[in-house]
């Protein structure tokens, strides 16, 4: 299924059985899996979109990476790389964490910005589901598409 954040414009394919759910946001956009997950966390999608605060892609990100050891306990970057979505820079990072319960997620992002407004899709499962929904995580991430300019 097509999601479009209505703030951004921004869109992405989520699995057609997945619901999207308010978060009382505008700048968030959340899809989760049908539920619940015996043992495990709900597989997720949550779209943001930041104000980037006047800075560059690459300082915008600089300061993203040094933010999140702090925000998510256990972080650990598995892998980092930069590339275009929609002929703007761009990038995408696969990562570990572990949430309040304990339990170890792993996290794969898309990130790019648009007019001083930084998008982020994020896909975030428990670890060991992650083998199961990997290449249906990367899709998803991969389908996000930008406007050639935001809404606000």
């Amino acid at each position: 299924m097509k999601v479009t954040h209505e703030v951004s414009g921004a869109t992405f394919e989520a699995p057609d059985d997945w619901q999207v759910e308010g978060t009382g946001h505008d700048e968030v956009l959340l899809v989760l899996e049908p539920g619940p997950v015996e043992g495990g966390v709900r597989a997720n999608l949550v779209l943001t979109a930041v104000d980037t605060g006047g800075r560059s892609f690459r300082d915008w990100q600089n300061v993203t990476e040094a933010q999140l050891p702090s925000e998510l306990a256990d972080y650990l970057v598995l892998d980092l790389h930069a590339f275009e979505i929609d002929g703007r820079p761009g990038g995408s990072r696969l990562a570990h964490h572990v949430d309040g319960q304990g339990r170890a997620l792993v996290m794969e992002q898309v990130f790019t910005e648009v007019d001083g407004l930084g998008l982020t899709l994020t896909a975030t499962v428990d670890a060991l589901r992650y083998p199961v929904v990997a290449d249906e995580m990367a899709a998803c991430c991969a389908s996000l598409r930008v406007p050639a300019g935001v809404r606000r």
